[in-house]
């Protein structure tokens, strides 16, 4: 039986989890799904300069201007060319796919709580003027298979686009469908690198950095902290896990990092990586990289604090997977989380000290009015993709015509700052030329007194493209 400190435990991890989605596949691959259509390509043109930009209501700045040259999208062969360049008016209604039922409903929650609050909130303060904007989110339960007839159904009810669904494989299920259709499929809450194939997917785009981006930023700053390091690598196997790997591997040969050993975790195991921690402990390495999913986080925080007591005068520097880092979700694992390194390109709503930035307010009065439960830190990841949705309706607006095709062409060439940015970091699409939103991440420690995260350093931003 459980007791109450249990209860809250469990509890804390299923809400904590929730982070997973944002870059993780849950353990999905590229292959998990079985192409529905073909989709149109794309032409291209250079693209113009950015837009100018002005305040927003929420704390940020959003794009003024349109999308009137630039890079365009072919909509020759759309089953209804006439539709996708059709106005909307009065009301745009955003679709959305998310688990409301069963297990993972109390784990990505906070996400889509985030993400229908932001939209709500834009709505009401007329943010995108002459609209109302409305969300239909449905229930898929976070399973792949049930996700095409959430969005079948979406689309037969008028859903005139597509943002924030959760899930690799959840996205994955329906890209060639939206395509085919050339409805926007915007801001994936995934951090895939397939979301930049823009050749054959035009109408889809990513909502979070890269994993790979986030993998080569580790590379690099533990080049920094200490040159010639020897490193562990220890990740999930997946499609996920391996693309975290593989960039790293890349950076590393670069970089004069030396890769010694390698240890991997299958993404629905659920006991502990104790014999994989043994094998890294044994080669005693400078760092370790570590990708797992879900509560294999804190599992593997544990057996590795086991392994140093073990290894007298060991310690590893840690780069932990961003999907890992809530506060709740580094609060499992307790003392053994002290110092890990993670990365965000998001203000941590939790710290005290971000409390006065005019985004975080704006956010937590908005999220404490609505009552919404969950942690903070996990609701602003569906916030910042609601705050992206109505900067590229916005631009769209701007370019004369609000229509699916000004909506993602402005998708693809829009530059604004979101409100909960941290410095550096802006969402930046230059077409065909840069096909991922956000490419910038803030190197983290994390401190187990404070509850808290320090930054280490400057944002890095030599990946954007």
């Amino acid at each position: 039986m459980f007791t109450d400190a249990g209860r809250s435990k469990t509890l804390a991890s299923l809400v904590a989890a929730a982070l997973v989605l944002v870059s993780c596949d849950g353990g999905g691959g590229t292959g998990s799904t079985t192409p529905r259509a073909t989709a149109p390509r794309v032409s291209a043109a250079p693209t113009s300069t950015t837009p100018a930009t002005t305040p927003s209501s929420s704390g940020g700045t959003a794009a003024t201007g349109g999308t009137t040259s630039g890079w365009t999208v072919n909509t020759s062969s759309c089953p209804d060319p006439a539709r996708v360049g059709k106005a909307i008016t009065g009301t745009i209604t955003i679709g959305t796919a998310a688990p409301l039922t069963g297990g993972p409903a109390a784990a990505f929650g906070p996400v889509k709580d985030g993400f229908v609050a932001y939209i709500k909130y834009a709505s009401d303060n007329g943010l995108l003027p002459g609209y109302t904007l409305s969300t239909d989110v449905r229930d898929d339960q976070y399973d792949p298979g049930q996700t095409p007839a959430v969005v079948d159904g979406l689309i037969a009810d008028g859903a005139d686009l597509f943002a924030g669904i959760i899930g690799t494989p959840n996205n994955l299920a329906v890209r060639d469908t939206l395509n085919h259709a050339c409805i926007p499929q915007l801001a994936a809450l995934t951090g895939a690198p397939v979301w930049g194939q823009i050749a054959d997917y035009p109408w889809t785009t990513g909502g979070t950095v890269p994993y790979d981006v986030e993998a080569s930023i580790y590379a690099a700053k533990l080049a920094e902290l200490k040159a010639g390091a020897t490193v562990a690598l220890f990740y999930v196997s997946s499609d996920f896990g391996k693309a975290y790997a593989d960039a790293f591997k890349k950076q590393a040969a670069d970089l004069g990092l030396q890769v010694v050993d390698e240890q991997t975790i299958e993404a629905d195991a659920t006991d502990p990586p104790t014999s994989q921690v043994a094998a890294m402990a044994g080669k005693l390495p400078d760092a370790i990289i570590a990708s797992p999913l879900g509560l294999q986080c804190p599992a593997f925080l544990n057996e590795l604090a086991n392994a140093k007591t073990q290894a007298a005068g060991w310690a590893p520097m840690v780069f932990l997977t961003n999907t890992c880092a809530s506060k709740l979700f580094l609060g499992l694992a307790g003392t053994a989380a002290e110092g890990v390194y993670t990365s965000s390109n998001l203000l941590d709503a939790n710290d005290p000290k971000n409390a006065a930035a005019p985004g975080v307010k704006t956010f937590l009065e908005t999220v404490a009015a609505a009552k919404l439960p969950g942690d903070p830190g996990v609701v602003e990841v569906g916030w910042n993709a609601g705050e992206a949705t109505v900067a590229i309706l916005n631009a769209a607006l701007k370019s004369g015509t609000l229509s699916r095709k000004s909506i993602i062409e402005a998708a693809r060439t829009l530059t604004f700052t979101p409100s909960l940015a941290r410095p550096s970091v802006q969402y930046k699409m230059s077409g065909d030329a840069d096909p991922f939103a956000f490419q910038t991440l803030q190197v983290l420690q994390w401190s187990t007194a404070s509850q808290t995260f320090a930054e280490i350093g400057d944002p890095i931003t030599q990946f954007e493209s």
